[in-house]
């Protein structure tokens, strides 16, 4: 079964927006070693991010994680949907890529590793 590992916020003021969901529900913010305004938020069960809208225009991105990237690439284009960047590999975290499903609405995968 596939879960949600991580939700993504779009926003045009990085700092500011990761700081109220540190200040409001504890969540510790650091901002990412490996892309510009972009801060990892972990509430220790959940991550998530803030990250600039000039990425995505979406408010909340769901991210999924799958056990094989290309296969669910796959079976997302099989039934309309779209793939939206290339597959990209974050160090010591796995392969990511964005897709969007017939309505446009966009998520992302992550197959760890």
């Amino acid at each position: 079964m596939t879960k949600i590992v991580h939700i993504e916020i779009t926003s045009g003021d990085v700092e500011a927006t990761a700081r109220f969901y540190s200040q409001v529900f504890g969540w510790r913010a650091e901002p990412s070693p490996f892309i510009p305004d972009y801060i990892m938020l972990d509430s220790g069960t959940v991550t998530g991010a803030v990250m600039s809208d000039a990425y995505k225009d979406q408010k909340v991105i769901a991210w999924y994680e799958v056990e094989d990237i290309d296969a669910a690439l796959k079976a997302i284009t099989a039934v309309q949907g779209r793939q939206l960047s290339e597959i990209n590999t974050i160090p010591g975290q796995g392969k990511v890529v964005y897709a969007a499903d017939i309505n446009g609405t966009v998520f992302g995968l992550k197959q760890p590793g």
